[in-house]
């Protein structure tokens, strides 16, 4: 849990970035991850540390405000992994808006992370989330927390797999809002520091791939596919990002194969500090 001097210097600009923006997600990705197809449980991006997989926060070390914007969509999050820090921590809030047949849902999400190295090449992870869920004429509120595992046999190479939901599915919320419990794995290999390949699947019967190239230190393009064969969604993505030593922007498309109307673009602007 980070300690009460660290989160002093903190919450002034958090809650300013929170009050100039609104909208975002469920199991979030940030615009790294979507470019690459949607991959990300074993690959350490500040953007995803918090959400995607919890047990990659202890490999990424520092502190990182990080905001990502996409249309009706928010992500807001700020991690501690510093020597001031009793163990790697952080906050996420997450509000997102989209049309329902039960009318606009607006969701927002509220989530705190807990991570640590449990033995060598070891982490594991906990995010605790509070969800709440607005239709006309009714709202919900659902507490779940997601488990991630992280194993790095080696520098280049991670292994992650991660429970979302861990403490099941909620009878009392309608089938369409509840959320699910599943289970994704995920592989990350780095290549000469020059490349870097993903691959993720879950029990939800998705599987996605992805790669990034490293054009020099401060440049990335990515490229990635999707499929979701329960609900036949297949998705191109591609983005690139820049990683300056003052911040790091990253953007993303994603974009369905087969239905013209279903895309989604996406910015993130990462602040080391």
């Amino acid at each position: 849990m980070l300690r009460p001097l660290s989160l002093l210097k903190l919450p002034v600009l958090f809650l300013v970035y929170l009050s100039v923006n609104t909208a975002s997600a469920q199991v979030y990705k940030s615009s790294a991850s979507t470019a690459t197809g949607g991959t990300g449980r074993a690959a350490i991006e500040p953007g995803d540390v918090l959400l995607l997989n919890p047990a990659t926060l202890p490999h990424l070390k520092g502190r990182f405000l990080v905001g990502s914007f996409a249309k009706d969509d928010l992500v807001a999050s700020l991690s501690d992994n510093t020597e001031e820090s009793a163990l790697p921590a952080g906050f996420s809030f997450v509000q997102k808006k989209s049309d329902t047949s039960f009318g606009e849902l607006k969701q927002q999400d509220l989530a705190v992370t807990l991570a640590e190295f449990i033995v060598n090449k070891w982490s594991v992870g906990l995010t605790i989330h509070y969800l709440e869920q607005k239709i006309p004429n009714a709202s919900y509120t659902q507490t779940n927390a997601d488990l991630g595992f992280m194993y790095t046999p080696k520098a280049n190479i991670g292994l992650g797999l991660v429970v979302y939901n861990a403490f099941g599915e909620k009878d009392t919320v309608p089938k369409e809002f509840r959320e699910k419990t599943s289970v994704v794995g995920g592989v990350n290999y780095i290549y000469r520091d020059s490349m870097r390949f993903r691959f993720d699947a879950s029990s939800e019967s998705f599987f996605g791939v992805g790669l990034e190239t490293y054009l020099n230190k401060f440049l990335i393009t990515r490229f990635g596919y999707s499929d979701d064969t329960d609900d036949k969604r297949q998705l191109l993505s591609a983005g690139f990002g820049f990683n300056g030593p003052r911040f790091q922007i990253n953007y993303a498309y994603q974009g369905n194969t087969q239905k013209s109307g279903d895309y989604r673009h996406s910015v993130d602007l990462v602040i080391p500090f």
